[in-house]
């Protein structure tokens, strides 16, 4: 009788709106779209719907989530299933953030013309190729790999949508360097010259600051690795935040 009163009290626990839980994700139905999960000894299930705010939910993104932890709150069940919803959990976390707060993002995946990021357990997110760096750049994925945490600043929060814009650039906006030619600063690579003359890099200690990394007689090393950060001279300030560079000699 004790056993049986505890379970029934442990599903009316499980089965109340208002308590959020932790659910392991442990597969992906292909044929439904759902995930599936472990809560507790029960199987969960969350449906493609209820899995995030933000629609635009692929199918890698949703498998990536294989293994992790993720806070859900009950909204049902069947007889076999807790039915679980991950987006309601998220549609208020959102409501604690605003435009001009500091979070650190993961990148979860890449185009040629931005980063996608997620923060706080799930909230989806967006880094334009121009709010990344204001050196030249291929693709942003060449500066940043999936898994790597990023410091920005949310520039637009699309509450409708379920998603930020991100900006790292704007972490930097009020700081200014005091560089002067022939100071030594650390650049990191990110993108080769079209011609082979050099690369273009951004400045570490603040990426609003980039320039070009020109090879001459002295340096012929043409293997730079993008992404690689090397200390260079620098040998012309073209105008307040652009450089010429050289290496030391």
């Amino acid at each position: 009788m004790k056993g049986m009163l505890k379970s029934q009290l442990d599903n009316l626990w499980l089965l109340t709106k208002t308590k959020e839980v932790q659910a392991l994700v442990i597969g992906y139905d292909y044929t439904t779209g759902n995930v599936l999960a472990q809560l507790g000894e029960k199987r969960a299930l969350l449906a493609p719907e209820d899995i995030s705010v933000y629609q635009k939910n692929t199918k890698d993104k949703l498998e990536n989530l294989l293994g992790s932890t993720i806070t859900c709150k009950v909204v049902g069940k069947t007889d076999k299933d807790i039915l679980l919803s991950r987006k309601e959990v998220m549609q208020r976390r959102i409501k604690n953030y605003q435009k001009g707060q500091v979070v650190v993002a993961t990148v979860v995946s890449a185009s040629d013309k931005a980063l996608f990021l997620e923060f706080d357990e799930g909230l989806s997110a967006i880094m334009y190729l121009n709010q990344i760096t204001s050196a030249k750049v291929k693709r942003p994925i060449d500066l940043y790999k999936i898994g790597d945490k990023v410091k920005c600043v949310i520039t637009k929060k699309k509450e409708n949508e379920g998603y930020f814009e991100l900006s790292r650039l704007a972490l930097y906006k009020n700081v200014i360097l005091n560089i002067k030619v022939n100071d030594n600063i650390k650049c990191k690579i990110t993108k080769k010259l079209d011609d082979n003359s050099g690369y273009f890099v951004e400045v570490v200690d603040n990426p609003l600051y980039s320039g070009i990394f020109d090879l001459n007689r002295y340096n012929c090393n043409n293997n730079y690795k993008i992404g690689e950060i090397i200390t260079l001279r620098v040998a012309e300030i073209t105008d307040k935040k652009h450089l010429r560079l050289r290496t030391i000699y």
